[in-house]
C-alpha cells in the first residue's frame, strides 16, 4: 500500500482494468502459487512505442522470492513484443528496495513523455529503453 489517497485514473483502472489496459494496448500480469494470486502488473501503452508498468503488487509473503522482478521482466518483454522503445514506471522514494531493483534491471530516472500522466502523489518517474539488451 502507498498510503496515499486513490486519484481518478485508479479508480477507473480498477473499475474495468480490461478496457483501461488491454483494450488500449496494453496487458495484465499475474503470478499464481498453489492456485493463488501472490502478485499483479498492469502496462499500459501510452502511444508512439511508449509504455508505462504500472500496479505492481506483491503480496508481502512472496516478496523477496524474484517474483516482482519477473514480474517486471514480463512487462519488458511485452513492450518488447509490442515493438515499443521506452518503458516508463512512477514510485515512491519510501519504496527502495524497489527502486533499487529497478534500477539493477537497468532503469534510469528519466524526463516524464509527454504522453505520460504524472499522478500528483508520484515522487520518482523512471525509464528504460527498450533493446535487446533488455532480453531476460
Amino acid at each position: 500500500m502507498t498510503g496515499k489517497d486513490p486519484e481518478p485514473e485508479d479508480l477507473l483502472a480498477v473499475r474495468d482494468p480490461a478496457a483501461f489496459y488491454i483494450a488500449k494496448g496494453g496487458a495484465i500480469f499475474f503470478a499464481i502459487a498453489d492456485d493463488a494470486p501472490i502478485a499483479v502488473v498492469a502496462v499500459k501503452n501510452l502511444s508512439g512505442g511508449v509504455y508505462e508498468f504500472c500496479k505492481l503488487v506483491v503480496l508481502e509473503g512472496a516478496r523477496g522470492t524474484g517474483v516482482g522482478r519477473a514480474m517486471v521482466q514480463a512487462c519488458i518483454d511485452f513492450t518488447r513484443n509490442q515493438g515499443g522503445s521506452i518503458l516508463m514506471l512512477q514510485s515512491f522514494k519510501r519504496l527502495a528496495v524497489a527502486l533499487e531493483m529497478y534500477a539493477r534491471m537497468g532503469f534510469v530516472p528519466m524526463a516524464p513523455p509527454a504522453q505520460m500522466l504524472v499522478l500528483a502523489r508520484t515522487e520518482v518517474v523512471m525509464g528504460m529503453a527498450i533493446d535487446a539488451a533488455n532480453v531476460s
